[in-house]
């Protein structure tokens, strides 16, 4: 009786055993889809490197204290931890993965290998840091996740940079448009991009048929759709900063100074734009409610990325990293992940 009994635990062990190892085969080799209404990545920060994203009460984001590899941290910028190794930039969360541009080849201390594009791509992988996956390992850039399909300027030798689609399993890909425009507004149905060889236009791919058609008209850059309006860099004014209701009415002039990059707050009450302007260069912020303005910093900076409780800019030299509240409830500061 106790052999008999000694053989059915053992029994049940393998059983147990055989059973878990083959749910985490299971997992592994699963993709797990969204919504279709699951976005990634602000328009904005997706315009500025996608260097921050935040998911869900964390922020994933490129730790230039470690020459970019990829790290979550808690909504208040507290519990810093790594997950992986690689450069991450263009960052896209979803409710079980995080995709990523890895940029390994822009390392500071890059060897200048004839293999680098080994060190380049979309991947893939789960917000605790395994399975890793390469969706494709073609160079490019500006990643964006909508629904359960990447968009991504893909680099071909020969061809130059392309808008294709992938789905986040790695399958059904597709090549969208024959330019160099940036998929960073996708809203419903649609992604909206400012034509780059072509024309300048606002236009618009349905995400169903695959048909281009111009929205609206005009010489425009780094469209942002955030509430009632249309935020741009006007072309054809000097790349001053407007706005317009989503039906092109009303076209108002935001910032009467040239600006090279600009991102929105999540609540839409704030603007925050680097002015470019010479001795006059600067990071501001406004008050969209009041178009009140105020100077945050003096002097060159970029990549303005914004989460719910933050704003984070570097400067131009990439030797600093600079945060701020996002409803300017806090003085300007240095950001120093795990220090």
């Amino acid at each position: 009786m106790l052999k008999t009994a000694k053989r059915v635990l053992i029994f049940l062990i393998i059983l147990t055993i055989i059973g878990t190892v083959a749910i985490l085969l299971y997992t592994n080799n699963r993709t797990f889809f969204n919504e279709e209404d699951e976005v990634g990545n602000t328009s904005g920060n997706i315009y500025n490197g996608g260097l921050f994203c935040e998911q869900d009460g964390k922020i994933y984001f490129s730790n230039d204290f470690d020459d970019g590899c990829l790290y979550v941290m808690n909504s208040d910028c507290s519990n810093v931890k790594k997950i992986h190794k690689d450069k991450a930039v263009y960052i896209n969360v979803d409710e079980n993965y995080i995709y990523y541009l890895r940029a390994n080849n822009t390392r500071e201390n890059n060897s200048g290998s004839l293999l680098m594009f080994n060190n380049t791509g979309i991947y893939r992988i789960t917000q605790a840091g395994g399975n890793l996956k390469a969706i494709t390992t073609n160079p490019g850039s500006f990643l964006t996740l909508k629904g359960n399909f990447l968009y991504f300027q893909r680099y071909d030798v020969g061809v130059g940079l392309y808008l294709h689609q992938y789905q986040i399993d790695g399958t059904k890909e597709r090549l969208l448009i024959k330019d160099s425009v940036i998929p960073a507004a996708v809203e419903g149905n649609y992604l909206y991009y400012a034509g780059y060889s072509d024309n300048h236009n606002i236009n618009q791919l349905n995400l169903s048929s695959f048909n281009s058609s111009t929205l609206l008209e005009g010489n425009m850059a780094y469209p942002i759709f955030h509430g009632n309006y249309i935020y741009y860099i006007s072309l054809e004014d000097k790349y001053k900063l407007y706005r317009m209701n989503r039906d092109g009415s009303e076209p108002t002039l935001l910032v009467d100074e040239r600006c090279s990059t600009y991102n929105i707050t999540n609540s839409g009450k704030y603007l925050y734009y680097q002015v470019d302007h010479q001795e006059k260069s600067r990071i501001c912020r406004m008050n969209l409610e009041t178009l009140e303005e105020e100077t945050l910093i003096d002097g060159n900076y970029k990549q303005i990325h914004v989460t719910e409780q933050y704003v984070f800019f570097k400067d131009f030299d990439n030797t600093e990293t600079y945060v701020v509240s996002s409803d300017g409830s806090s003085k300007l500061g240095t950001f120093n992940p795990g220090n």
